[in-house]
């Protein structure tokens, strides 16, 4: 219970105090232990006081739903680590792992999940249909959810995985 506050303190700093995500990002990769990715694994960056969420396929691929504000159209794509943080402000990918650990989570259905719906067209909308319902949707099998919070998201990760860190992709 007492990372899941510092997780949700965390949230609140990188939301309030301008340059906090630089300085959280600094320590993130040259101070604590990173982790590397494996199939099926939840991954997040930092997307201007918001955050954008994504599976890890394997081979350095990413899936994620990429959306249009302009005109609510979405593509379920394969990307990389530059294009997961294409467009953003983000400088570091993060990897969920296990409890305070830096063994990530990851899971081949979760994987095979996210294959399965590349290339599907969604109707997004920033609130109703984003890519935290689609991760949460990888992990459970259920697409049609209401984790459209990061929030939601990571309430998620814990039921179906217990506790859980963010640590930096190395």
């Amino acid at each position: 219970m007492a990372s899941k506050f510092w997780q949700d303190f965390n949230n609140i700093l990188e939301t309030v105090v301008p340059g906090y995500s630089l300085v959280e990002s600094v320590v993130d990769n040259y101070i604590r232990d990173t982790a590397s990715p494996i199939p099926g694994s939840i991954l997040y960056c930092s997307l201007f006081g918001a955050e954008h969420t994504g599976i890890y396929i394997g081979d350095g691929q990413i899936v994620e739903l990429q959306g249009k504000l302009s005109n609510n159209s979405g593509a379920i794509r394969v990307t990389n680590k530059e294009g997961f943080i294409s467009g953003t402000n983000a400088i570091t990918i993060y990897v969920a792992c296990r409890g305070d650990g830096s063994n990530p989570i990851g899971s081949d259905v979760v994987a095979q999940r996210a294959k399965e719906a590349i290339g599907q067209k969604k109707n997004y909308h920033l609130l109703k249909n984003n890519c935290h319902m689609f991760t949460s949707g990888c992990i459970t099998g259920n697409f049609n959810n209401s984790d459209n919070l990061f929030i939601d998201l990571k309430n998620t990760i814990r039921r179906n995985y217990g506790e859980f860190n963010w640590r930096a992709w190395s």
